[in-house]
C-alpha cells in the first residue's frame, strides 16, 4: 500500500511540475521522485537496498508511458473531486470520486487509476464490484469538473506499475462507446440501489457476493461476523 502511494505520488508530482512539456532527463527526475516518495512513506536503508533498482525500471516504464499519453494533446488533472446529486425518495444524494488522474483531451476524458496490486476484471468492472472509475465517467458526463461542463468519458484504464520483469502495465476497461455505457450503467446500479434503500423494508445483509470475502468486503461484514460465523459455524448448541 505504502509502495503504490508513493508511485502515484511521484507520477502527480511529475505531472504538477511539468502539465505541458516533459523534462529531457524524465527518467531521471522520476527516480528521484520515486526515491523521495519511498522515503517519505517510511522506507529505510534495507528496503531502499530492495525498492531501488525496481524505481528505476518503474522510472525508465513510466517515462515512456508519459510520453505516449502526452502526444495526445492532453490536459492532465490530478486528485481533482468530481460531484453528482440526484433526488432520491427522500433527499438529495450526492456521490463524489477523486481520480488518480484524468486526462482531458477534444473529445472526453480518460480515467486512470495507479495500482501495484492487480487491477479489477472486465467482468468485476461491468458487474459493478469496482465502481471507481465508473462512477467518476458517470459524474464527468452529468456534471463535469468545476471549471468545465459535462464531459463523455472516453477511455476507463488500471495502470498498474511494479518495476519488475514486466516493469508496468495498462489495462483498460472500457474505451469510447463502451466506456460511455459502462459509466451509464454504474449510474443506473447506484441510483437503484439508493432508491432501494430509501425503503424502510429492505434489510442490509452481509456478504452477497461470497466469492468475494475478503477482497471487496465493507464495514458492514465485520459488524456482522460473517467470516467467524463461516469459519466456527453457528450451530444451536455449539461453544
Amino acid at each position: 500500500m505504502a509502495r503504490g502511494s508513493a508511485i502515484h505520488k511521484a507520477v502527480e508530482r511529475l505531472a504538477l511540475t511539468w502539465p505541458d512539456a516533459l523534462p529531457d532527463d524524465c527518467e531521471d527526475r522520476l527516480v528521484a521522485l520515486l526515491h523521495e516518495e519511498l522515503t517519505a512513506h517510511g522506507f529505510e536503508d534495507a528496503a531502499m537496498a530492495r525498492e531501488t533498482p525496481l524505481a528505476r525500471n518503474s522510472a525508465r516504464w513510466l517515462a515512456g508511458f508519459e510520453v505516449r499519453r502526452r502526444a495526445r494533446g492532453i490536459e492532465i488533472r490530478v486528485e481533482e473531486e468530481v460531484a453528482l446529486t440526484f433526488d432520491g425518495a427522500f433527499a438529495p444524494f450526492t456521490v463524489t470520486a477523486k481520480a488518480d488522474r484524468i486526462e482531458l483531451s477534444a473529445t472526453g476524458a480518460a480515467i486512470l487509476d495507479f495500482k501495484t496490486g492487480a487491477a479489477p476484471s472486465a467482468k468485476q468492472v461491468k458487474a459493478g464490484f469496482a465502481p471507481q472509475l465508473t462512477l467518476t465517467g458517470a459524474i464527468l458526463a452529468e456534471a463535469g469538473l468545476k471549471d468545465r461542463g459535462p464531459v463523455p468519458p472516453e477511455e476507463l484504464t488500471y495502470v498498474r506499475v511494479v518495476g519488475r520483469r514486466i516493469a508496468g502495465e495498462v489495462e483498460t476497461r472500457g474505451q469510447g462507446a463502451e466506456a460511455e455505457a459502462l459509466s451509464e450503467a454504474a449510474l443506473a446500479g447506484l441510483k437503484a440501489r439508493v432508491a432501494c434503500f430509501d425503503d424502510p423494508t429492505t434489510p442490509y445483509l452481509s456478504w452477497v457476493a461470497p466469492q468475494f470475502m475478503g477482497t471487496f468486503g465493507g464495514n458492514y461484514d465485520r459488524l456482522a461476523r460473517v467470516w467467524e460465523w463461516s469459519v466456527i459455524g453457528g450451530e444451536e448448541g455449539s461453544e
